[in-house]
């Protein structure tokens, strides 16, 4: 698992990494030098990244999930969240692209404006309307150490969803391919419901 161990040593140290076939997907388990845990929950077939999600530690509170990818499941999710009204901002890329998707918003299609703020890094959602507003960062592309680029950004909107997408540079890409050729070695072994795949210490 060297090409996914790589990309988180810059920031958290080194991880002890394991993975293990559960409920019909592959979980990468990672836990760090100061006990940080991070998740990663791959379709076992196409590889698809269906979930990253983040345990910090902390002395304030009790530590919690956080999604960077993917959904908390229903029973996790706030009643804020669970609103039927209110917009809900999730991640679910693509093979070709980072994608957000922002559900709930009902004003009409021409309201929605993109852009890169250059200064933060961070990509910014605007309605001509001032009723939607929204900036967020790219992981991937800060712990990379690449920069967004103005003009990259897209979007479409329909079923009162708003699609913003971002291209993934190839060294994204490139690292991508790496976890799906190491998945392909594993999957000529078929594995089984409960397999432990790998240990890395």
């Amino acid at each position: 698992m060297q090409s996914q161990n790589n990309q988180y040593l810059q920031f958290v140290g080194k991880p002890h990494i394991s993975a293990v076939i559960a409920g019909g997907r592959r979980r990468v388990n990672y836990t760090f030098e100061d006990k940080s845990e991070l998740v990663e929950e791959y379709d076992i077939n196409n590889h698809e990244l269906i979930t990253r999600k983040w345990k910090r530690v902390s002395n304030i509170k009790e530590s919690q999930w956080v999604y960077e990818v993917g959904e908390a499941p229903i029973d996790q999710q706030s009643e804020l969240k669970l609103s039927n009204t209110n917009p809900i901002f999730v991640r679910k890329d693509t093979p070709q692209h980072f994608q957000y998707r922002v559900r709930n918003l009902t004003y009409p299609e021409d309201v929605y404006q993109m852009e890169v703020d250059e200064k933060t890094q961070e990509i910014v959602i605007r309605t001509t309307n001032k009723k939607y507003y929204k900036r967020f960062s790219i992981p991937d592309m800060r712990r990379a150490n690449l920069k967004l680029e103005q003009g990259k950004v897209t979007h479409v909107y329909k079923n009162n969803t708003l699609i913003v997408s971002y291209p993934k540079p190839d060294q994204i890409l490139e690292r991508e391919y790496q976890i799906r050729q190491e998945f392909d070695k594993f999957n000529k072994k078929k594995p089984k419901e409960g397999d432990l795949e790998c240990v890395q210490q």
